[in-house]
């Protein structure tokens, strides 16, 4: 049985070990808005003619189409052959596992995002660099979440192709009263997968929350036990979670006794709470992850694991409920 730094068991996060990339890399350089006048003339003063301008901004449309139809053929013949995206933890995913990847990911797990400015660059006639802001909508989130992208454009014959594009995330910014309205997660509380046989066969999970001494951080403490007969050991997990003064913003930090460590940033998005970090695993590999709590003013609180924009699924469950003991709720 295995646990994510962030205490989710395997049924429900699987997905969240995967590479979680920030803004969706494969999106960020064609749901980016058109280049603007200024580009256009210096492209058509300088040793590039606008001709070229124009058809990185076809080549951008059609693969945008691609992606929002999945059409795996298409996404991969936008990229050069030895193309890749890296993100913003320096993980690097080869196109050819972007369009494998995409092309099996239903609509509903897409991200969405508006459009935002970009400024290109030709360094030499054949080789062109974008450079852009990007929000992006998490499925499930209503927060943008804010970013940058640069990428690179070749021409391979009469055609404009992307040789690689780079990530940088930036963090939601929040402020230090908002710990407070965390207060919801004190008490007892037992994890509830929507699929009984699933969870059947992930075992069990608990947890318990509750306030160090000083009010400054919130404790949990989590215990995964797997099902009778696996031989997997039990996952223990304790994160902290309290103001970071440092960088100006909710923190938490997480320590798992499967050998996996990990930090998110927390940010309030409408009626949720969004966690979003990363994880080193307990065989070095580093893993984002976007875990968003939905509480309902009782005693239950939905946690869904989005997935990732570049990591393929296994089918496993990405939502379950927390469900507090009777009479652990705080006072």
């Amino acid at each position: 049985m295995k646990c994510s730094a962030d205490g989710s068991p395997r049924h429900v996060v699987r997905a969240a070990r995967l590479v979680v990339v920030t803004a969706g890399a494969a999106l960020a350089v064609l749901l980016a808005a058109p280049l603007s006048a200024q580009d256009t003339a210096r492209a058509t003063a300088g040793p590039a003619p606008a001709a070229d301008v124009a058809a990185i901004r076809a080549a951008a449309a059609a693969y945008r189409v691609a992606l929002a139809k999945g059409d795996s053929a298409a996404i991969r013949a936008a990229w050069t052959a030895d193309g890749e995206i890296v993100d913003s933890l320096g993980n690097i995913v080869p196109a050819a596992a972007v369009a494998a990847i995409d092309g099996e990911r239903p609509p509903v797990d897409r991200p969405q995002a508006p459009e935002g400015e970009t400024r290109l660059r030709f360094i030499v006639p054949d080789v062109a660099v974008e450079d852009g802001v990007l929000d992006v909508v998490l499925p499930g989130m209503s927060t943008p979440l804010p970013g940058s992208f640069t990428a690179i454009w070749v021409r391979q014959g009469d055609t404009w192709k992307l040789a690689g594009v780079r990530e940088a995330e930036w963090p939601v910014v929040t402020d230090a009263s908002a710990l407070e309205d965390l207060d919801w997660m004190v008490g007892e509380w037992v994890l509830v997968p929507e699929d009984a046989t699933e969870g059947k066969e992930a075992g069990s999970m608990e947890m318990t929350v509750r306030w160090d001494a000083g009010r400054t951080f919130l404790v949990r403490d989590a215990r995964l036990t797997p099902p009778d007969g696996s031989g997997e050991p039990i996952v223990e997990l304790h994160q902290r979670i309290g103001w970071d003064p440092a960088v100006g913003r909710i923190r938490s930090w997480s320590f798992s006794t499967d050998g996996s460590r990990g930090e998110s940033t927390w940010f309030r998005d409408g009626t949720s709470w969004v966690a979003r970090g990363a994880s080193v695993l307990p065989d070095g590999t580093q893993a984002q992850s976007t875990n968003i709590y939905t509480y309902d003013g009782g005693n239950r609180c939905v946690w869904r694991v989005v997935r990732s924009a570049l990591a393929s699924g296994d089918g496993a469950p990405t939502r379950a409920t927390w469900v507090r003991k009777a009479g652990s709720a705080p006072r």
